[in-house]
């Protein structure tokens, strides 16, 4: 009798026991989620580093067969010849995330003519968006590289800017590259660094595209991967 009281007591604590354990991995993961870590995010990159590459799939990734995917805002969108197309005049167009730590890729970018475009990353509320652009922008400054923040609709000053004068903006296709990773951003253009900033203030959300003024721009392919 007392070698069963003896293990029943035994299976009572390892009891006990994994229900504390579960309670305090939901105590971590609130706050973690409270403090805007993108749990997902961070999951991939502790798998990928020990090897499990393939472990965490794309987040998401369109090749403009259509606009089902996308929330315009406002502007000129349409899909043409298996692209999608914006501009002339200042255009949002949004496909929403939850994510926040994320790499951008995007491929057959081409400024046709006009002052540039934009990327959007970690957007929300969209009519009126916060978030932030990493901005292709022969327009500003010469021609640069530029990173804004947005607040309730409106742009900021640049908080990121790489001069670039003479380079060429328009007519080539390009694959820009935007990583978002913490606090820190970085983009790349045909594989090469070009810019970095960084911002706290918002840690998730969606993705897009931007055009403003005289700008007609079009983009061959997106996806969103989890950041390494």
């Amino acid at each position: 009798m007392k070698s069963i009281n003896r293990s029943h007591q035994a299976g009572q604590g390892m009891t006990e026991y994994s229900l504390l354990l579960v309670l305090f991995l939901l105590g971590v993961i609130l706050v973690l989620t409270l403090f805007g870590v993108d749990l997902q995010g961070a999951y991939c990159r502790v798998v990928s580093a020990v090897g499990f590459a393939n472990a965490c799939g794309s987040y998401f990734s369109d090749d403009f067969g259509n606009l089902g995917n996308w929330k315009i805002v406002n502007g000129n969108w349409q899909t043409k010849d298996g692209d999608l197309v914006g501009g002339p005049g200042e255009g949002r167009i949004f496909h929403d995330l939850s994510h926040g730590d994320y790499t951008i890729t995007v491929n057959g970018a081409v400024l046709n003519q006009g002052n540039g475009y934009g990327l959007w990353f970690r957007a929300t509320n969209t009519s009126n968006v916060n978030g932030y652009t990493f901005q292709y922008d022969p327009g500003y400054a010469g021609g640069a590289f530029i990173m804004r923040k947005w607040v309730n609709g409106n742009e900021l000053s640049p908080f990121a800017v790489a001069r670039a004068p003479g380079y060429n903006w328009y007519g080539t296709s390009r694959d820009i590259q935007i990583v978002a990773k913490g606090s820190t951003f970085t983009a790349y253009v045909d594989g090469k660094p070009v810019l970095q900033g960084s911002d706290s203030t918002y840690t998730h959300g969606g993705v897009g595209f931007r055009t403003w003024s005289s700008t007609t721009a079009r983009f061959g392919k997106i996806s969103v991967d989890p950041a390494k």
